[in-house]
């Protein structure tokens, strides 16, 4: 009997970094795995999946693995408001596309950000247990806690939610719970 073993998940792409040729491949630019999101399922402003693709993957990873590990991040962004009201929407908005691009940094090729309203973010962690959940969201936090816009610094709360695959409708809700509990 013969049993195939795909390293990668299927559902997702190889991509490398984009050049002018297209993507390009070198020892200073390894290869990532990243999925591929349909325009529909991507936020236009952030390039990260939108809430709905977001939520419909967490949804469908837990269905596929009900007793496997399954971790959500929840990043909340704090003081969009003001710096909307301060600098402008645009200022505001490169502040979030920042947010979003270190949070797609520090983040697995398998797993899934997304943008879930206003100045939130989530990650979903495929296969991720409470060790692991903890350490990405100890990651996140430390690096968004460096990042600074104008030189100011961005202020993000990160918080995190796991369970099993049975438990994916939960974790979202959990996540807010925690995010209110410790601010």
């Amino acid at each position: 009997m013969a049993v195939a073993i795909s390293r990668f998940p299927a559902y997702l792409t190889l991509v490398g970094r984009s050049g002018a040729n297209g993507p390009s491949r070198s020892a200073s630019s390894p290869l990532v795995l990243r999925e591929v999101l349909r325009p529909a399922q991507r936020d236009p402003l952030c390039g990260v999946a939108t809430r709905h693709a977001l939520l419909e993957r967490l949804e469908t990873i837990g269905s596929l693995a009900p007793a496997a590990a399954l971790s959500f991040v929840l990043i909340k962004v704090d003081g969009i408001a003001a710096v909307n009201r301060d600098h402008g929407l645009r200022a505001g908005d490169y502040v979030l596309r920042a947010v979003a691009d270190l949070i797609t940094a520090y983040s697995r090729a398998t797993d899934t950000v997304g943008r879930l309203a206003g100045a939130s973010f989530g990650v979903v962690l495929q296969g991720t247990g409470s060790t692991g959940a903890s350490s990405a969201a100890a990651r996140l936090s430390f690096y968004l806690g460096q990042l600074a816009v104008d030189g100011r610094a961005v202020s993000a709360r990160v918080t995190v939610a796991t369970g099993k695959g049975i438990n994916a409708e939960t974790l979202l809700d959990a996540a807010f719970d925690s995010l209110d509990d410790c601010g």
